[in-house]
């Protein structure tokens, strides 16, 4: 069951008997988090990613005495919160429709992280018709709507949203047309990167590498036509089903799954770092895009739509075509073999992060859409 096509099923969650909550996640702890008398805005932050209700989140970079935030815990065990476009079954359907709940009892405003919270945010706002709780969509991303049984499904509790958060331009008019909302409902807010990160390891020179990770979206049978020709060694991490059936070149070692500080060691230590894309979809790579430009390092990238508010050629990466595997083999030698090149990319590229998708910046974004529904 995909979640634009939940909403019939939310509803019967109101029937169902309130879920016992964990001990260390009581209402009275939740509203603590808050500080602050009646002339502030208190907002509820509902993520699958929250664990604790002192988890770390952008409100922490925000010093603005006009607005207090709760972060909400997610209930059970989600295994599909990082998946915009993944099916769920009933049990994590309920439990993301009793987060949203728990979130509207807690705040005056209502802020989902991901589309499928903000699907049960909305339908619970309009069942209860909570208008004067506004309902932002923080990190709306979703190739849900593939069909017109999913959108009515997805515009049926999506109307109730007040302000989508998008992190490209591109979804602005691409979510408002396939939704039929108005393009006014939708904010552009550049993706943050909140994590660890390192600069005391620079790129490995004894064994250089190619390294490409990432499964959404991603076109490796493009890449693996790159790299096998030049004979680089490379470095791939991604998901099975996006490699299966491909033809992977000797100098191509697929890694198994690692902790992330690994990745971002890899991501460190490569000569060349590349996202093999595709076009399908409304946008992809932004995540891993931000994640590298953080970390000081500029990319070779597929030039696919989506992508153009991060990404500038001969800036801060090295652009080609989607599916040409003799311009990307050409973007990636010239990263390996000019070093100054790779150091101009490079500072460009963390410029870009350090204005535009840190905690700081993103918090700054927030504040300005909170201001408006306020």
């Amino acid at each position: 069951m995909e979640f634009a096509a939940a909403a019939p099923y939310l509803v019967g969650l109101m029937k169902v008997q309130q879920m016992a909550l964990d001990p260390a996640v009581r209402l009275d702890d939740l509203v603590g988090t808050m500080v602050g008398g009646a002339e502030h805005m208190k907002w509820a932050v509902a993520s699958p990613y929250f664990e604790t209700a002192r988890d770390k989140w952008i409100s922490d970079a925000i010093d603005d005495s006009r607005h207090d935030f709760a972060l909400i815990p997610r209930i059970g065990d989600d295994r599909h919160w990082h998946q915009a476009n993944a099916k769920a079954d009933f049990g994590e359907w309920r439990d993301r429709y009793e987060q949203a709940r728990m979130a509207f009892r807690v705040g005056q405003g209502v802020i989902t992280v991901f589309p499928q919270l903000a699907v049960a945010a909305g339908l619970h706002k309009g069942v209860f018709r909570a208008k004067r709780h506004p309902l932002v969509a923080w990190m709306f991303n979703t190739d849900g709507f593939t069909s017109s049984t999913k959108r009515w499904g997805g515009h049926a509790a999506l109307r109730n949203v007040d302000t989508f958060v998008v992190h490209s331009t591109r979804e602005i008019s691409g979510y408002a047309s396939l939704l039929g909302m108005p393009v006014e409902k939708f904010d552009f807010v550049p993706l943050q990167y909140g994590g660890v990160v390192e600069f005391d390891q620079p790129e490995g020179q004894e064994e250089p590498y190619v390294f490409a990770t990432g499964s959404g979206h991603r076109d490796y049978k493009t890449f693996f036509d790159a790299v096998g020709k030049l004979g680089y060694r490379t470095l791939v991490l991604a998901s099975d089903h996006v490699l299966a059936g491909l033809d992977i070149p000797s100098n191509v070692t697929i890694l198994e799954q690692i902790s992330r500080p690994e990745i971002r060691r890899l991501v460190r230590h490569a000569r060349v770092n590349v996202v093999p894309m595709t076009d399908y979809g409304m946008t992809a790579g932004l995540v891993t895009i931000v994640e590298t430009y953080r970390h000081g390092r500029s990319l070779v990238i597929t030039d696919r739509p989506g992508i153009d508010d991060y990404v500038f050629d001969q800036k801060n990466a090295l652009c080609s075509p989607v599916a040409n595997a003799p311009s990307m083999a050409t973007a990636i030698e010239g990263m390996w073999t000019d070093e100054a090149l790779r150091s101009e990319l490079d500072a460009e590229a963390l410029r870009f992060a350090n204005d535009h998708c840190t905690d700081e910046a993103a918090g700054r974004h927030l504040i300005r859409v909170l201001d408006a529904l306020s």
